[in-house]
C-alpha cells in the first residue's frame, strides 16, 4: 500500500483541525474564567461553568464552520449544538472522571494526569460528533437529500487510489 502525502492529508486533516478548535477552546475558556473570576470576582464554579460553556460555543461555530464544514447530513444548526454541547458535556464528565482516578489512585502530576483525561476525551467528543452531531461516517459524507457525496475526493484504504464521487448513488469511479 502505497502512502502519499495527500492521502495522510486526507485522513488527517479534520481530526486535526478539530485539534486545532480544541486548543483554541482552551484559550476562550482561560480567558473568560480570568475575567469573570479575576476581575469580575464571579465564585470560581459559576466563572467555570460560563467559561466552559462559552468555550463549547465558540469550538461548536468553529467546528461548523471549518473543521466539519460541508459534512452535515443534519441540516438544523439547533440541533447540531445541542448535540455538540451534549457530547461536550460527555467528555466534561470523562476528564473530570479520569483526573479524579487517576489523582487519587496513582502518583501522577496533577497536569500530566490532566493531559491523560484530556486526551481521553477529545477522542471521545471527535468520535461522537463527526459520527453523531455531523453525520460523518467517513471521508466522504452523502447528502441525504441527493445521495452524492459532499466531498471532491475519497481515499480508498484498501488500495490508496484517490476516487471521485459519481453521479450514481454509491458508485464511486477512479481519478
Amino acid at each position: 500500500m502505497q502512502l502519499t502525502f495527500q492521502s495522510i492529508f486526507l485522513r488527517f486533516a479534520r481530526p486535526l483541525r478539530f485539534g486545532v478548535v480544541g486548543l483554541s477552546g482552551i484559550v476562550v475558556n482561560t480567558a473568560i474564567l480570568w475575567a469573570l473570576a479575576r476581575e469580575l470576582h464571579l465564585a470560581v464554579p459559576l466563572a467555570s461553568a460560563i467559561a466552559t460553556e462559552a468555550a463549547i460555543l465558540s469550538n461548536f461555530a468553529l467546528n461548523d464552520r471549518w473543521t466539519f464544514r460541508g459534512a452535515t447530513s443534519e441540516r438544523l444548526l439547533g440541533r447540531r449544538l445541542l448535540r455538540f454541547n451534549g457530547v461536550a458535556l460527555g467528555g466534561l464528565a470523562i476528564t473530570t472522571g479520569l483526573l479524579t482516578l487517576l489523582t487519587s489512585s496513582t502518583r501522577l502530576h496533577l497536569l500530566l494526569a490532566n493531559l491523560l483525561a484530556v486526551a481521553a476525551a477529545t477522542v471521545w467528543n471527535y468520535v461522537v460528533n463527526s459520527r453523531w452531531t455531523w453525520g460523518s461516517q467517513g471521508s466522504g459524507v452523502r447528502d441525504q437529500g441527493s445521495g452524492v457525496r459532499s466531498e471532491l475526493a475519497v481515499v480508498d484504504d484498501s488500495s490508496s487510489v484517490v476516487r471521485r464521487p459519481s453521479s450514481v448513488v454509491g458508485e464511486e469511479v477512479a481519478a
